[in-house]
Parts: C-alpha cells; sequence; structure tokens
C-alpha cells in the first residue's frame, strides 16, 4: 500500500512539473519609444484598449505566430508574432518588444532613451596621420566594444562619423534603438512630442533615413553575417 501511495504522489508531482513548463513564462520590455498598442485581438484590424510606455516590462502568457508585419515604409517592415501578457486584456505585437537586458531612461540630454547594447566590455582612442594635397592632418578614432555591438566615432576635417555594429539584435530591436538615438523631443505650441528619423528608401541591402539638423547619411545596413550597422555623419 505504501508502495502504490508513493508511486501516485509521484506521478502527480511530474504531472505538475509538465503542466509548470507548458506555461510561458518569460519577460519582456517595451523598447518602442512611442509605446506599444495593446489590441483586442491578435490582428492590427481590431480595436486598442490601451498603451504600455517604453520600459514596460510584461510577463508572456501565451504566443500566437503570425506573418503579419508593421510597414516602415515602402520596402521595409517589422515582422512579429502576437503576445498574450498575463494580466493584461489584449495583445502585443513583438516588434515593440525585447527579451533582451534594456536599460531605459533619461540620458544626458534628458530624453528617454534605449539602450540595448548591454555592458562596455572595452574601449580605446587612436589618432592616424593622414596625408592629403594640404598637408598631414590628424584623424582620430574612438572605439567602444559592448556585448551587443562596436561603436566606432571618427573625426576628421570638421566632421564626424558614427558607427555601431550590432550583434545578436534583430532588425526591429535595432530600429528602435536607431529610432531612440536619433529622434529628438520636439516642442510646439501643442506641448511636446517626439520625432522620429523620417523612412526614405529601401535600397538593397541598405535602409535608409532622413535625420534631423546636422544628422547626415543615416541609415541602417543589413549584414551577410547577420550583423547590423547603423551609421550616420555630421559636419560643423
Amino acid at each position: 500500500m505504501k508502495k502504490i501511495l508513493t508511486l501516485l504522489i509521484l506521478i502527480a508531482y511530474y504531472q505538475d512539473g509538465i503542466s509548470q513548463k507548458d506555461t510561458t513564462s518569460d519577460q519582456l520590455t517595451v523598447i518602442n519609444i512611442l509605446g506599444a498598442k495593446v489590441y483586442a485581438q491578435p490582428n492590427f484590424d481590431s480595436k486598442t484598449s490601451t498603451e504600455l510606455k517604453v520600459g514596460e516590462k510584461i510577463v508572456v502568457e501565451k504566443i500566437i505566430p503570425s506573418n503579419d508585419q508593421i510597414e516602415i515604409g515602402n520596402g521595409f517592415a517589422l515582422s512579429g508574432d502576437w503576445i498574450k501578457p498575463m494580466e493584461i486584456s489584449g495583445f502585443v505585437f513583438s516588434s515593440d518588444l525585447t527579451d533582451k537586458n534594456a536599460e531605459i531612461g533619461p540620458n544626458k540630454y534628458g530624453q528617454i532613451n534605449v539602450d540595448l547594447k548591454g555592458n562596455l566590455i572595452d574601449e580605446k582612442e587612436e589618432e592616424k596621420k593622414i596625408k592629403t594635397e594640404n598637408g598631414v592632418f590628424p584623424k582620430y578614432f574612438e572605439y567602444k566594444y559592448y556585448e551587443n555591438g562596436t561603436y566606432t566615432y571618427k573625426s576628421w576635417d570638421g566632421c564626424f562619423d558614427h558607427i555601431t555594429e550590432y550583434k545578436n539584435l534583430t532588425i526591429s530591436e535595432v530600429y528602435h534603438q536607431m529610432v531612440s538615438d536619433y529622434g529628438i523631443n520636439m516642442s510646439d505650441i501643442n506641448g511636446t512630442s517626439f520625432w522620429i528619423p523620417i523612412f526614405k528608401e529601401k535600397s538593397g541591402n541598405f535602409i535608409k533615413f532622413e535625420g534631423e539638423g546636422a544628422t547626415q547619411d543615416l541609415k541602417i545596413e543589413l549584414k551577410e553575417n547577420g550583423n547590423i550597422i547603423v551609421s550616420s555623419y555630421d559636419c560643423t
């Protein structure tokens, strides 16, 4: 009798363990600087009930695979699945979310910033002498190595290049990182709104945007090795 009772307890324990494993408990963070809409049904045609702010975290109750996309511009869209969060009535599109360790908070200008680069691993500076028809001039380089990418800063003749090559990130994550880095708060008589880079075109592996102010040649490049580069330059 004791052996049978022990066996029944073990079976019940094992089944309970299986049911717990079947329940998704992953945590995701909103990285869309404009917020993530919550839809009544898992499709873009349904009504939106509320909006999650950037930085808010959700726990996944269920994932519904889909072929849906959010179109950013002609030829460029963000793909994703539908996420049913726990304790929230509705569905969120996954391109607005990340499972990475996202640091979200005010930058040096007081503007909310999304940072998916991860921990800083190393950094260095160097100077190279560049020969021109007008003489030899210094060109300065700065490198910062992060868990999820490398940032390169070049200073030459009054112009400055900014190049970040990301690894381990999806195109959705890189796009929202770019929007956060290059978007700015704009104020007018109606209050403050957030301006995001304007999509221009997708040409081959390059996705081009219009930056604000002095920012020029803002683009995303999709590399064959899976890495994604965001680059721009500005001149004084």
